[in-house]
């Protein structure tokens, strides 16, 4: 009998050995980062993706939130990182990871709703780029925020013309500000303030939400209309996400895709708060109308097409056609 029971004991442990994964599935721990700083605007609902997902996935799948850049380094190389497995998911802008994914530069020039071009292949070509380079991106999670030019006290416009005008940039509107004359220079977002307040730089572009506290200070004037769009993706390593099982897969895209639609349901509530608390804080208003406005709104999209079809030729044009209301 104790031998019947020492070998049935056996040809148990032997089983559960061989299932494994397959009947005891062990929680996987995911890591995460983001391109902007932890707690700040622009990091904040994929914060609220990760505690949603450690909430709920308790069990199946966790994500370990090590931060943002700058505090883990440039949010340049961040994207970069996850495509060589460093990250397994993260936040960033198209603008932050050109280097990686030329076509990236395209997120900003979306004139359809993310649903929009889930449904006319926007969205699947998209993430065929990306998995080129071993990346998927999972959700939008800003739409409907447009960029501003923003202007020192004494560099006051009255036409689009940016001719004399030196502006601190990012690559996501590099094209546009050079196309009408200006000369430009990069730096992280904590050099901005001291960039402005010192004369170094007459300008920057930045959404109409999300301005660092004390940029009111150094900033006098806001171009209007907007232009291009704020964007911040969700973006996983492809072969994390492919390892990952049905289950924590469902539950993740599933929290995305509804931080994805709340995003372009509130968004633009956000911005028309965002311009009323710049107004109070005094900021003066440069509105062009009519034939200026579109001229500065053409030139805008011109020179974002021109760039992505410039570095993506195979791509950029069914971009365009998916992405842009033309």
């Amino acid at each position: 009998m104790l031998k019947h029971k020492i070998a049935f004991a056996a040809a148990l442990m032997t089983a559960v050995v061989v299932a494994g994964p397959t009947a005891f599935s062990a929680e996987t721990v995911l890591r995460g980062a983001s391109c902007f700083p932890q707690g700040s605007f622009f990091s904040k609902r994929f914060e609220s993706f990760v505690e949603q997902v450690n909430a709920q996935g308790k069990g199946v799948v966790q994500i370990n939130y090590v931060g943002g850049a700058p505090a883990i380094g440039t949010p340049f190389t961040l994207l970069q990182k996850m495509s060589q497995g460093v990250y397994d998911i993260g936040s960033c802008t198209g603008a932050y990871y050109q280097n990686v994914v030329p076509e990236a530069d395209a997120w900003k020039l979306l004139e359809k709703s993310p649903a929009d071009i889930r449904q006319n292949g926007g969205w699947a070509l998209m993430e065929k780029i990306h998995r080129e380079k071993n990346l998927l991106p999972l959700a939008r999670v800003n739409y409907g925020m447009p960029f501003h030019l923003y202007l020192a006290d004494g560099h006051k416009i009255d036409k689009p013309d940016l001719t004399g005008l030196h502006l601190r940039v990012a690559p996501i509107y590099t094209n546009f500000f050079k196309a009408l004359g200006a000369t430009t220079q990069t730096s992280n977002l904590a050099q901005i303030y001291t960039l402005m307040e010192n004369g170094t730089v007459n300008g920057y572009g930045w959404p109409i939400a999300g301005l660092r506290p004390g940029w009111e200070k150094v900033t006098k004037y806001r171009v209007d209309p907007g232009f291009y769009d704020a964007d911040i993706q969700i973006v996983a390593n492809a072969s994390s996400w492919d390892k990952l099982s049905n289950e924590a897969r469902d539950l993740m895209s599933s929290i995305a895709l509804k931080i994805e639609a709340d995003s372009t349901a509130n968004d633009p509530k956000a911005s028309m708060m965002a311009a009323e608390k710049q107004s109070k804080q005094g900021f003066e208003v440069i509105t062009f109308t009519g034939n200026e406005g579109k001229e500065w709104l053409t030139k805008a999209r011109d020179a974002g097409w021109e760039g992505v079809v410039k570095q993506s030729p195979k791509y950029g044009p069914d971009l365009r056609k998916t992405f842009a209301n033309e």
